[in-house]
């Protein structure tokens, strides 16, 4: 078979597991190439929070891979297809060794605070296991500075993604006045400066992006993958899409597909995910419309989880345009719940925000409405409106209602008014008393550190009494489908009687994640991406040739 150009190992989109393997392969001696059907590098990963989950990793100290497995086990539950045991100890065994290796490739990550979401789960940890990168002068990418991609709704600032939260404090807490401060120190420098720093996923993409340039990895943008080539039962290579015209590159030992799931693809959602959900409210980035999986589902393979997708329940302005994810940094927050069109809570506003998705589609929650008191308001941010502004621009374009009871906001927004009367009574009960006996926000460290510090007896729980009050509605964002090709413990692509492709690996959001139908903590997605792209690329440097292009 003819290739116009062959390296070791092919690598279809530029997402947290394609440098990772791209560095692996050559510290194994062999070759790599990055190919990305876009014009801007970093898939949806550059327009993430940037943080990874990865258990017992050296930047922690005070974590061990029992623990990690103990609270692994507990959160995602029995083993099954995307997530057997052979793949959970390759995820707790393989990531410590994934973060080492990263660091010593000169990739700068440090330890960040981010409570596991669900911390008092056996095995759960209260300060967190997520990394992320420290903050990255994208001047330091010389000619390739503005070829990484990043999210409109993420501003490119100085600051990491973990100190949001506290941002939202910084009218109640010194520790949030402390962020503010950091943050206007920050900006206050790059623009005497002339530096471009910036946080969260651009700066992981950006010091991934580096190190790549760094070890002259060959990153080739605009190359569309529109097939998998096919040699005695193996994928050899692939075929692309250039401006310059069709091109085919070949494979020794293997491909790795880490090009995203179907967030931008209607038809797929439609026939996988549950509904009403077109792709028009995901946050993922534009190319990922599920082309490379659907090549390989072509081949036979097995796909699992289809319809979950990492939720990110927010709003939208009304011009369509991103409002915030709200839950549970801002629904956290006293004085504010999130109900059903029945006027009752759908979960725990200040829990793990996958879960809380899923409980709107499974309540007929979609669209949810936030319900929040004046007070809160002027105290906290919410999406576009900072700690302590008028409300009245969002109130006059549309954003959010306003009414002085809430029977009369409930009408506004089609919501049932006993049922919201009723249930705000009872929910001002737990606030008072400091127990929520329906959801228990608040009774994890996670939750806790979603709300105020100064709110007693319970720092989420705040009543909802004094008006006026405010309805926002609630949508189930999300930032990536979390279901595709079922992989192996050496990331293999799977058929349905289990036995692997040969020649094809996956790794990132194109696969069923090994935490399953679950989100662990922050960067569980980022984590099992960075983990099994390296996984894959040392099985299959350590293959052998003779599965690939010659």
């Amino acid at each position: 078979m003819h290739f116009d150009e062959t390296f070791d190992l092919v690598i279809v989109g530029s997402g947290c597991a394609s440098v990772t393997a791209a560095l692996a392969v050559q510290a194994a001696g062999g070759s790599a190439v990055i190919l990305e059907k876009q014009a801007l590098f970093g898939g949806s990963t550059a327009f993430s929070g940037g943080i990874a989950w990865i258990p017992a990793n050296p930047l922690l100290g005070d974590d061990n891979a029992e623990a990690g497995r103990t609270y692994l086990d507990a959160i995602v539950g029995a083993p099954d297809k995307a997530s057997p045991a052979a793949k959970r100890d390759a995820f707790i065994a393989e990531g410590p060794r994934a973060v080492q290796f990263l660091l010593d490739q000169g990739v700068d990550l440090i330890r960040v605070p981010w409570p596991d979401y669900y911390s008092n789960a056996p095995g759960g940890h209260e300060y967190g296991r997520t990394i992320s990168a420290a903050l990255f002068d994208l001047r330091e990418l010389g000619d390739w500075q503005d070829k990484l991609g990043y999210f409109y709704g993420f501003p490119r600032m100085p600051v990491g993604s973990w100190e949001f939260v506290d941002l939202t404090l910084a009218k109640t807490t010194w520790k949030g006045k402390r962020a503010a401060l950091k943050l206007a120190w920050n900006m206050l420098k790059d623009k005497l400066t002339g530096a471009r720093t910036v946080g969260s996923g651009n700066a992981l993409q950006g010091r991934m992006l580096k190190a790549a340039l760094d070890h002259r990895v060959p990153i080739r943008l605009e190359h569309e993958v529109t097939a998998l080539d096919i040699e005695n039962g193996a994928v050899v290579g692939v075929t692309v899409k250039t401006a310059q015209g069709e091109r085919r590159i070949g494979a020794r030992k293997g491909v790795l597909l880490n090009a995203g799931g179907f967030s931008r693809n209607a038809e797929m959602r439609k026939t996988f995910q549950p509904q009403p959900n077109t792709g028009a409210w995901t946050m993922a980035n534009p190319g990922d419309t599920g082309g490379p999986m659907q090549l390989a589902m072509a081949l036979g393979a097995d796909v699992d989880c289809m319809e979950e997708a990492w939720w990110t329940p927010g709003s939208l302005l009304p011009d369509g345009t991103y409002g915030g994810f709200h839950v549970p940094g801002e629904s956290g927050k006293p004085g504010v719940i999130i109900v059903g069109p029945d006027g009752r809570r759908v979960g725990n506003e200040a829990g793990a925000y996958m879960e809380f998705g899923q409980r709107m589609y499974a309540r007929g929650a979609v669209p949810a409405w936030a319900i929040i008191e004046g007070r809160a308001l002027s105290r906290y941010s919410w999406g576009p409106v900072m700690a302590g502004k008028s409300p009245a621009p969002f109130v006059e374009n549309g954003y959010f209602l306003k009414a002085d009871t809430l029977a009369d906001l409930a009408r506004q927004a089609g919501i049932d008014p006993d049922g919201l009367v009723d249930e705000v009574a009872r929910f001002n009960g737990f606030a008072e008393r400091g127990v929520d006996e329906d959801f228990g926000r608040g009774a994890s460290h996670h939750n806790r550190a979603m709300g105020d510090p100064g709110n007693r007896p319970n720092p989420t729980l705040g009543k909802i009494e004094a008006g006026p009050f405010y309805a926002v509605e609630i949508l189930p964002l999300d930032v990536g489908t979390s279901g595709g090709l079922v992989t192996d413990a050496d990331a293999r692509v799977l058929r349905a009687d289990g036995s692997a492709i040969a020649g094809l690996y996956a790794a990132g959001n194109i696969t069923a994640p090994v935490v399953g139908h679950t989100y662990p903590a922050a960067g569980a997605s980022i984590g099992g991406g960075i983990v099994f792209g390296y996984v894959a690329a040392r099985h299959a440097m350590a293959a052998g040739a003779g599965q690939g292009a010659g």
